[in-house]
């Protein structure tokens, strides 16, 4: 390679390694000064204590839309307790009441069905069409679940056996929850 050429990728080298550098302290500082999503914890939406974040990026600019916390132990303990105390009540609330707050939670993403794709397009740089279908696609599942009061119905299996039958409720079960680290 003659001397030019060595020059000439080199400077192009330096440059580059200049962008990313320079890429990389104010994406850091933009970082620090994007909103940050709060963990919604006992029906409140509270701050994290955390000093773990995670930068949301919009892939379209690679803006930091917002930060989103890596819970403490501390805050994922009081969100389990929480979820605990709620399941007292809501076990026992009937499955009706169950159906109405599936109908109200569908009449709000059919409400703000293109401010949703906005945001999933904005953190996923899907185009807003693709947006616009996730966000059906979701509402799909909640109408679905809104036939909750045919999903919730047992069976009842009269003679199986002499004098046996047999038959099989669908009940609650109480508070379960994922952790990223065991589904990757």
């Amino acid at each position: 390679m003659s001397t030019g050429k060595f020059l000439l990728q080199h400077s192009r080298n330096v440059t580059f390694s200049r962008l990313v550098r320079n890429f990389r302290s104010s994406s850091s500082s933009l970082s620090s000064s994007a909103p940050t999503t709060k963990l919604f914890i006992n029906g409140q939406f509270v701050d994290s204590k955390t000093t773990k974040w995670i930068d949301v990026h919009n892939p379209a600019t690679n803006e930091v839309v917002t930060r989103v916390p890596n819970a403490t132990i501390e805050e994922m303990e009081a969100a389990v307790s929480a979820a605990k105390q709620a399941f007292a009540s809501w076990s026992q609330t009937s499955i009706l009441s169950r159906q109405q707050i599936m109908f109200k939670f569908q009449n709000i993403i059919r409400s703000n069905m293109r401010r949703l794709a906005e945001s999933i397009t904005s953190e996923q740089g899907k185009t807003l069409a693709d947006a616009e279908g996730d966000v059906l696609r979701g509402l799909q599942v909640v109408e679905h679940c809104c036939g909750i009061t045919s999903l919730q119905l047992g069976e009842t299996l009269p003679g199986i056996a002499k004098e046996m039958d047999t038959i099989s409720m669908k009940v609650p079960l109480g508070v379960c929850a994922g952790d990223r680290k065991s589904v990757v």
